[in-house]
């Protein structure tokens, strides 16, 4: 039976179902009272009528959102880790393949990407429209799936019950360029090992200084060192890794650095240009992002041939701030008009606040 069958329950791809659901299904239904809104709004088809291709697994699928415990170390495992393997730059990056590659030797590996390029997306999620998933091809001729939407979405759908079972690892990437400091609030990458956190699984994104014709070897060296040392040692509920790799060749390369988020310096322009109509459209460009190189920062290690170790917790509370809130006066007004705000005295100019450390 190929695995393609195997996974459909038996059936031929694109075969229709005969009715009656598997026995694994049906414990599902049972274990699950009633469906969530998303779940009940999206749209399930066995063909996609509009361009006529077979959809990936029409076969009823859904369940609870998995709810797991840290990752475990790698002598409790029964049976090979099972890692999810994404990316924001697309199903068919070099990067995304480069990733699958350095990381299946160490467990059973499925990949999930967005069809198309979803860079700079953040943490998107698509509630307001159906999803569709298709079964892909890469380069080197293993399986993938595609789905159309963000790496976000391409993460939730795995875990929300498409491929029947969890997984112990989501490795994100290898992306084109490196997301340092500021630039993880704009990345799809880094969001889509965020939302495996969310799903409490253990995850990290890695990336690369970009350049013209990059060479994934030495992220792809980093990914499995990393990957190693979370499924060993594992991680607590609410982080994540985010690994950044120099453009250069692992002999070149200075060693790894833990570190801490550095600080980008954007020079983004608003480009204004006319449609053959005449009508103004907009572009968001200018030159690639800068950054402060102080010691201890990811942008430091990476400037300096150095791959950058950050770790991220998905508590953004600001410590320093939440105590300085804590002295204010918040006390609501009790059977008396609401007091008077003091208007700001101009001859001081605006405050400024104390930033937040941590």
């Amino acid at each position: 039976m190929s695995a393609k069958e195997d996974r459909q329950g038996g059936r031929p791809a694109g075969a229709k179902p005969d009715g009656a659901k598997p026995e694994g299904a049906r414990a599902r239904d049972a274990e699950v009272p009633d469906m969530t809104r998303e779940r009940a709004r999206s749209e399930r088809r066995d063909v996609d009528k509009e361009r006529g291709e077979p959809l990936a697994g029409g076969s009823a699928r859904g369940g609870p959102r998995a709810l797991r415990t840290p990752s475990r170390p790698v002598p409790e495992y029964t049976s090979r880790p099972r890692i999810l393997i994404t990316n924001d730059d697309g199903v068919e990056s070099r990067g995304l393949l480069a990733l699958k590659q350095a990381l299946e030797p160490m467990g059973d590996v499925t990949v999930v990407a967005p069809d198309t390029n979803q860079s700079a997306v953040g943490h998107q999620k698509t509630l307001m429209r159906p999803l569709r998933v298709r079964e892909r091809i890469l380069a080197d001729g293993s399986p993938a799936y595609s789905v159309d939407g963000s790496p976000t979405d391409a993460v939730s759908i795995a875990f929300l019950g498409y491929f029947g079972h969890g997984f112990d690892l989501v490795a994100a990437g290898i992306n084109y360029g490196a997301n340092l400091g500021d630039d993880i609030t704009y990345s799809g990458t880094v969001s889509a090992a965020m939302e495996a956190v969310i799903n409490s699984c253990p995850a990290f994104a890695i990336s690369q200084e970009y350049y013209e014709h990059p060479d994934f070897s030495l992220a792809g060296y980093a990914a499995t060192i990393v990957a190693r040392n979370i499924l060993t040692e594992g991680l607590s509920r609410g982080e994540l890794i985010n690994v950044n790799v120099p453009a250069a060749t692992l002999e070149e390369c200075e060693g790894i650095e833990v570190t801490r988020l550095g600080r980008r310096v954007y020079s983004d322009q608003l480009v204004e240009r006319l449609d053959p109509r005449g009508i103004p459209y907009f572009w968001i460009g200018g030159p690639p992002p800068s950054g402060l190189a102080v010691p201890g920062t990811d942008f430091h290690a990476v400037v300096n041939r150095r791959i950058a170790v950050t770790p991220i917790h998905l508590d953004l509370t600001g410590r320093r701030l939440l105590r300085r809130l804590k002295t204010w006066p918040w006390a609501l007004p009790k059977g008396e008009a609401a007091p008077d705000v003091p208007a700001a005295d101009a001859s001081t100019g605006p405050i400024d606040p104390l930033p937040d450390e941590g």
